[in-house]
């Protein structure tokens, strides 16, 4: 530490023969490496500062904790873009992470450097996103939650020493308490009604979602592979989705379509699954029933093992039965088939089909754990929030059951003695 005024031939000031003359002073030190750390300057008004920055670098470098001034001066959305190149990450996660940064962070924070983030920054983009731009706070809370990672990966990549999104977390809790989500049914009559005028190709879609339960993705890449007609089950690997690799664009309107929006439709695995890891669904009779019907009526669609493709026998596929099933076409036969079924008051999407599947196997006591196995859900406890308001009352069962048993019209066929795995301790 020193004072160029009386070291730099360089300085303005120099030379000064004044022992308290006021001139900045400077801080001279090497990054961590050594001899190969590249030499810093910082300068400053007074000398106490520059004291106590000198001791707080050294510090710092002796608990390995250091972090240049080039990190801190990245700009968060080049961190974000880094972020989301990094990791092994299915190629639907990778879209809504550049979708997110492309709508909710490049607008706001633009150029801000990384290191220039302060939780009160965060909290006012929290703000914005809700009143600004419209967002529901869980969908707030949701890219809130995203950007919290890239900023977890910028401290593990020493660009910043701490996450500022720690400090807004009691924010985060608050407003996922008050998300709530409306679960709509459609009664079985508009399922008949929608299926009745959907063309015959694809009326078999309803059926493997109300009937099985699978998600619109899943129930386009549903191929013949996965029916075990014996054993009365489907199994659940694959699904349709549109954040497939894009082919090299050769015309300029390829290019436009492709620049970081327009994705090309895919056969892979389940998102958030093993490349091996599936679910086998109970396959009712009247579902495979129509399942062979239809592939009697309309045959297959073989597609082989390429670029976004998995190799199967598909139930499904475009009008012209050339290629996969595409969204847009499901969309466009969907809204047609609402309207000719008469549904004006209700806007009766996919995915209630599957609330359907849901309430009705849980509504006649059908184990919540096996009702979360078959849709797919990870933890039981999403499924028991999602469809407790038509589960039975456990209480009102556990009386009649064992009023039923202490009256005698319940016999009780229980072993005497088994054996259970017990946690030792």
């Amino acid at each position: 530490m020193f004072q160029k005024c009386k070291e730099d031939e360089k300085s303005k000031f120099y030379p000064c023969v004044v022992t308290r003359c006021g001139h900045p002073w400077t801080v001279r030190y090497r990054e961590p490496g050594g001899r190969t750390g590249r030499q810093r300057e910082q300068s400053f008004d007074k000398k106490g500062p520059a004291d106590t920055f000198s001791a707080k670098v050294e510090r710092e470098k002796d608990l390995g904790t250091y972090i240049g001034p080039t990190g801190l001066l990245t700009p968060l959305v080049a961190v974000y873009r880094e972020f989301i190149k990094s990791g092994d990450r299915v190629s639907g996660t990778r879209y809504q992470y550049e979708t997110s940064l492309r709508l909710h962070v490049e607008p706001y924070f633009k150029s801000q450097p990384i290191g220039a983030v302060k939780a009160k920054d965060l909290q006012a983009w929290l703000t914005w996103m809700v009143d600004e731009r419209g967002y529901e706070e869980s969908t707030a809370i949701n890219r809130y939650e995203t950007l919290s990672g890239v900023f977890s990966f910028a401290v593990a990549n020493d660009y910043i020493m701490k996450n500022p999104c720690h400090h807004v977390r009691t924010a985060r809790r608050r407003a996922k308490r008050r998300a709530k989500k409306t679960i709509r049914l459609p009664t079985l009559v508009e399922v008949q009604a929608i299926a009745q005028n959907l063309p015959g190709p694809y009326r078999l879609l309803v059926w493997l979602m109300a009937g099985c339960g699978l998600r619109i993705g899943e129930a386009s890449a549903v191929s013949l592979q996965q029916f075990d007609f014996e054993a009365g089950t489907l199994y659940v690997d694959r699904q349709i989705t549109q954040d497939g690799e894009n082919a090299e664009a050769q015309t300029k309107v390829q290019k436009a379509i492709t620049k970081g929006r327009g994705r090309a439709h895919t056969i892979r695995h389940l998102k958030w699954r093993d490349r091996d890891e599936g679910r086998a669904v109970p396959l009712p009779r009247t579902i495979a029933t129509k399942v062979k019907e239809h592939i009697k009526r309309y045959g297959t669609l073989r597609i082989e093992k390429g670029l976004n493709r998995m190799a199967g026998d598909y139930l499904f596929a475009n009008v012209g039965r050339t290629n996969i099933l595409m969204y847009s076409l499901v969309d466009r036969l969907w809204r047609k088939a609402r309207t000719a079924a008469g549904i004006t008051t209700r806007s009766i999407t996919p995915h209630w089909l599957r609330h359907f599947f849901a309430s009705a196997g849980l509504s006649k006591g059908v184990p919540v754990t096996d009702m979360a196995e078959w849709l797919g859900h990870r933890d039981p406890k999403i499924t028991h929030q999602t469809y407790a308001h038509v589960m039975p009352d456990a209480p009102d069962r556990l009386r009649t059951v064992m009023d039923s048993v202490f009256n005698l019209e319940t016999e009780l066929a229980l072993p005497l003695e088994f054996e259970a795995l017990v946690e030792a301790g």
